[in-house]
């Protein structure tokens, strides 16, 4: 799991616009500043997957400090320090979560005791009721 920055700004007509300085294009755009948060970190998330499958690195995440210091990132996103929001967004490495296990199979000896236990159990019920069981011929 990795930290990295989101920059929120209120947009001019209203709206909210989330960047990750970390991501360059990545940005989210909505009506409330959580939705642009989530929808921004869909879109890393996306761009993490594309990294992890061409066999690059994700980015290292950059500290407040680098990111107000990136004059050129902050002027090209509009980003105005004084009216910006800044957030943290947890984003985990692709491939790094939880591996599931194959469903492990019975062994053939194990399989034929239980169903040997279910014929006998089977028998027991059919000749308490009184039935007989016979094996049919073929």
């Amino acid at each position: 799991m990795v930290d990295y920055l989101v920059v929120t700004l209120q947009h001019p007509s209203g709206g909210w616009v989330a960047v990750l300085p970390d991501f360059i294009g990545v940005t989210g755009r909505a009506t409330s500043m959580q939705h642009a948060i989530e929808r921004a970190t869909a879109a890393a998330r996306e761009v993490c997957a594309v990294v992890f499958d061409i066999k690059k690195h994700m980015p290292e995440p950059c500290d407040l400090v680098v990111a107000q210091k990136n004059l050129r990132w902050a002027k090209e996103y509009g980003v105005d320090w004084q009216q910006a929001t800044i957030q943290k967004v947890t984003l985990s490495r692709p491939g790094a979560g939880m591996r599931r296990r194959p469903v492990r199979r019975e062994s053939k000896v194990a399989e034929w005791s239980r169903r040997a236990a279910a014929r006998r159990a089977s028998m027991a019920v059919a000749s308490a009721a009184g039935l007989s069981y016979a094996p049919q011929a073929e």
